[in-house]
């Protein structure tokens, strides 16, 4: 019976012995109540554990600072519920003083921690796990301390039931020195871990067995499958509950280990995994110590910036609260230049580029475009402009840049943004050396001092464009897999090429659909910003220094855009030098840009730290108002408005007034970029703000300067492999295709079917055979049109890449759509020439189909080198039809051939279709008699005396075959030319 001079505290304790100690029946009496703290890596997997535990199917939420829930569990029918306290710190080690709180003295005496290492990201793992187990520490033994002084008795039992922990016959009893509390180390994501090189995994799973078992801790290896997840509700419940704890052991790296309390040794662990040599060069005071110099040798740790990164967390995503953000922000934008650039917390590596700094400078560039020029020649031809005139129209000359200075280094994202024709895109193509249709008239472009040229750009620039030119048949991963067996040095092996590529996805963020179809406007696939970031990842497989993309957020929705953004931001993080051009972007991927340039009609209005935008132009008298995005004021500020004559002028004198005043501001910088202060330097800030970059774990992409890419056979067969892939995935195509041969053939075959017992007509059957050659040829010349323009904007920028060269591409282009070419033949000739009744020898029928198969081959040919030629989808089909049509007209049966005057006579000479009938013609008649019946009387006639008649025996069967295949080598040759000496721009580029 309680006192009534006992305190609450009393009842308490007097309450938890109770429930601890049975009755004298056995029964458990009273209710057991423990509380659990869960801490660890930021996205580790915390949360997904708990709701696991306490068996919710809920989907997890990002944490808040600090969570807490309870589970409730009865150990028999009819006995009071135990309960149990879960509390979840988020933000890593970001939030180390919220520990405070759960733990304290009052519950000290059934606490436990529960600490989740996040296994995917090594280079975290130890300074998260010493930065939270140090801070807990030092606090329960700050409350063990002061429970000393006011009840001893709780303070010591509760280090002797650690000690107990591990026998005192056990060998390493008095080498380790265990937690004051319970701990279980739970490491998570061993799906992806399990990934890892073998050594790799081994060192991790022995250090994380040496810190557990001289933690007094328990170590189970845990993922989202239900086998291993069950392992950890064993270790929790435990803890939780008090239910008994697995006695089963697992200490094989090469498995998900699972180890309880106290049954781990030293021996069996090992010494650290390094020479003997090395540990003796290592200053270890203890053996914690050493293991940690060991493990960091291997793993480098990154330098921890969360603590000021996350000091305010209303500007952590995952604390986001719609109502509460929105006030914060109107409170804040009482002072827009400091509140936008709040800090985007990424914890994500880096995709580091580990070759020397780059260094872009522009120096007094003016350049010009003949707007004369970019009209394409069909253009000029359909307004009757004769070819002289085309370009000299002396008002096409128009200044599309204006005494550009800038100057750019590796580690800082550069936004070029302006209204539109405001010369952002020209200036990229004169950067990458794409200046078509233009003149640099003054001023020079440098590249780590050196001039610009293609084959330096090429060597150091990755031009990612504003379209996405990729095969939409293709996953992520083969997009990117091919792409790394073309681009990547050759003396990189298979596993290095693959993961090189699984790099770039996990960088990129493009696991979830790395086995999902590229696709395109007309195949559903990833959604635009997926595909978006397939192109950077594209360009970015090969470890270039210098990024530069054009409008990479245009057709984007505001959140995939923002996500895109950062995710370049991180990429300049990584040693890389970024350059973008933007139209006009929302406020919050406005606050990512290091440096920001500002133009309007070619002449730069602002060109400097982004942070420092909005107090530059307040200075000269033109504030940014409040709750206003400062790229869409300022970019409206300095648009020409042509509405009118009037407005133009003035808006255009404001733009030269405030060009003119930044030159002036601006004259005696170096680099050329406004500074607050004239003794700031913008490179010193950036290199001193990235400096901590270099000692986070970074994906090393090793640079040299001499790397070799395949060779022409493997590129050969790296093509083709891409090009069955690509083809044979578009299913419902080829089935169309197929359906659509048969269903032709099938037609044509029921119109002649029924002569079985008698042959068809001499008539009827040379109309057959030539509607056998001339019908299908024409669809598959606009059927083949099609796919090579739909595919041309690709092949373009990957030859000009230097990704490939033409002759790998052409005939992986040719024997790769072979097998489909030999299907549609077969399928479209076989049934027709049963169902017709034709000469059933089995010679005559191979003969006829190999003359079928020339004939639609050589149409195919045709339709490539038409493709290839010309510049838009409608004049490559204008052409093929008039080549095909005359190449029908003249091709023996709509006209004799001894009709013909002087031209067709000679395209007759060179008409597949001509050739295909006059084979089919003698395989059919020669050496055949036909009967013929006038009236009552019937006559033999030789089928000789039918090809004479239409002059389609002038040369013997195999002349035909002969002329066919080099009918077809000659269109082949034609567009191997075309793809030489043609450069295949998209229809929108010419």
């Amino acid at each position: 019976m309680p006192k009534a001079s006992d305190t609450l505290w009393d009842l308490a304790i007097a309450e938890v012995e109770k429930r601890e100690n049975p009755d004298d029946d056995g029964k458990h009496v009273g209710v057991w109540e423990k509380s659990i703290l869960f801490m660890g890596n930021k996205n580790g997997g915390k949360t997904t554990i708990i709701l696991r535990c306490l068996e919710r199917e809920e989907i997890p939420k990002p944490t808040l600072a600090l969570e807490y829930t309870f589970g409730r569990k009865a150990r028999r029918h009819n006995t009071p519920k135990d309960v149990a306290h879960f509390w979840e710190l988020g933000g890593g080690t970001s939030l180390l003083e919220l520990i405070r709180i759960p733990i304290t003295s009052n519950n000290i005496r059934s606490f436990a921690v529960v600490l989740v290492l996040d296994l995917s990201k090594p280079s975290e793992l130890w300074t998260t796990m010493e930065k939270l187990l140090q801070v807990t520490r030092n606090h329960v033994n700050k409350i063990l301390t002061k429970l000393e002084k006011t009840n001893p008795e709780v303070a010591t039992e509760i280090k002797q039931r650690m000690q107990n922990n591990l026998q005192r016959d056990h060998p390493d009893y008095e080498l380790v020195d265990p937690f004051p509390i319970p701990l279980v180390i739970i490491g998570s994501k061993y799906d992806i871990f399990h990934e890892f090189d073998s050594e790799m995994r081994k060192i991790i799973s022995k250090t994380l067995r040496f810190v557990s078992h001289y933690y007094g801790a328990s170590l189970v290896f845990t993922s989202k499958s239900e086998a291993l997840l069950l392992k950890a509700r064993v270790l929790i419940n435990h803890l939780a509950f008090g239910y008994d704890k697995s006695k089963s052991v697992s200490v094989d790296h090469r498995k998900p280990l699972f180890i309880p309390a106290g049954l781990d040794s030293l021996s069996q662990i090992g010494p650290p995994p390094a020479s003997d040599s090395d540990i003796g060069k290592m200053r270890a005071n203890t053996p914690l110590e050493l293991w940690k110099k060991v493990f960091e040798k291997t793993f480098p740790p990154k330098s921890s910036c969360d603590l000021q990164d996350t000091k305010d967390p209303a500007q952590d995503l995952q604390y986001a609260e719609y109502d509460v953000d929105v006030m914060r922000a109107q409170k804040n934008q009482t002072n827009a230049q400091d509140t936008i650039f709040c800090s985007e917390e990424d914890n994500s590596l880096y995709f580091t580029y580990s070759g020397k700094s780059n260094v872009l400078e522009v120096k007094e560039l003016n350049y010009q475009v003949n707007t004369a020029s970019q009209i394409p020649w069909y253009e000029n031809l359909a307004h009757m402009k004769m070819p002289w005139t085309w370009k000299s129209d002396p008002h096409s000359h128009v200044s599309i840049i204006q005494n550009l200075n800038l100057k750019v280094q590796s580690g800082q994202m550069l936004a070029i943004i302006g209204s539109t024709a405001g010369g952002k895109t020209s200036l990229l193509d004169v950067i990458t050396c794409r200046d078509h249709g233009g003149k640099i008239k003054s001023g020079q472009i440098m590249i780590n001092n050196k001039p610009s040229t293609p084959q330096l750009v090429r060597k150091c620039i990755a031009h990612v464009r504003q379209d996405d030119r990729l095969l939409p048949h293709l996953t992520v991963r083969e997009t990117l897999l091919f792409v790394a067996k073309l681009r990547l040095p050759k003396f990189f092996s298979d596993s290095q090429r693959k993961k090189r590529v699984e790099d770039v996805i996990a960088e990129l963020r493009l696991r979830q659909c790395a086995n999902t179809r590229v696709g395109n406007e007309y195949l559903r696939g990833v959604s635009g910003g997926e595909r978006r970031r397939v192109s950077i990842g594209v360009q970015l497989l090969w470890n270039p220094g210098i990024l530069i993309l054009d409008e990479p957020t245009s057709g984007l929705d505001s959140f995939t855009a923002h996500n895109l953004v950062i995710t370049l931001s991180r990429l300049a993080r990584g040693n890389r030098l970024v350059l973008l051009s933007l139209h006009q972007p929302r406020s919050d991927i406005f606050q990512l840009f290091d440096l920001v340039l500002l133009m309007t009609s070619g002449v730069t209005v602002y060109c400097g730290t982004a942070r420092d935008m909005v107090q530059y132009f307040t200075e000269l008298g033109y504030p940014c108002p409040r709750y206003s995005n400062p790229a869409d004021f300022y970019v409206d500020l300095t648009t020409i408005d042509k509405q009118t004559a009037e407005k133009e002028m003035e808006s255009q004198e404001r733009a030269n007034t405030l060009a003119n005043l930044f030159l002036e501001k601006v004259k005696d910088f170096d680099d050329f970029l406004w500074k607050v202060t004239e003794g700031d330097n913008v490179a010193t800030t950036f290199s001193k703000e990235r400096s901590h970059l270099n000692s986070e774990e970074a994906i090393n992409m090793p640079h040299h300067s001499s790397d070799q890419l395949p060779g022409v056979l493997k590129q050969f067969t790296i093509l083709l492999s891409r090009q069955v892939s690509n083809d044979f995935r578009d299913l419902s195509t080829l089935l169309i295709h197929g359906f659509e041969a048969l269903l032709m053939s099938l037609l044509i075959g029921f119109l002649y079917y029924g002569h079985e017992k008698t042959r068809l007509s001499i008539r009827d059957t040379t109309a057959l055979l030539y509607m056998i050659g001339a019908l299908i040829p024409f669809t598959v010349i606009l059927d083949v049109i099609a796919k090579c323009h739909s595919e041309r904007a690709m092949l373009y920028h990957d030859l000009e890449g230097g990704m490939y060269s033409v002759s790998p591409y052409f005939f992986a282009k040719i024997l790769g759509e072979l097998p489909e070419h030999c299907a549609f033949v077969i399928i479209y000739g076989v049934p027709i020439y049963w169902l017709a009744n034709l000469v059933p020898e089995p010679e005559h029928f191979l003969l006829n189909l190999l003359s079928v198969w020339l004939a639609v081959y050589s149409a195919r040919a045709m339709a490539l080198w038409v493709a290839a030629l010309l510049p838009t989808l409608q004049l490559s089909a204008f052409f093929g039809n008039v080549l095909f049509t005359s190449f029908y007209l003249s091709g023996g049966f709509v006209i004799s051939l001894e009709s013909l005057w002087t031209v067709p006579f000679w395209v007759s000479k060179i008409s597949f279709l001509r050739w295909n009938f006059q084979s089919m013609m003698q395989i059919q008649f020669n050496d055949f008699t036909y009967e013929m019946t006038v009236g009552n009387t019937t006559f033999q006639i030789p089928g000789e005396l039918v090809t004479e008649a239409l002059d389609l025996d002038s040369h013997p069967l195999y002349v035909s075959y002969l002329v066919l295949a080099g009918i077809v080598c000659s269109f082949l040759l034609l567009y191997y030319l075309s793809l030489r000496f043609i450069k295949q721009k998209s229809s929108q580029d010419w």
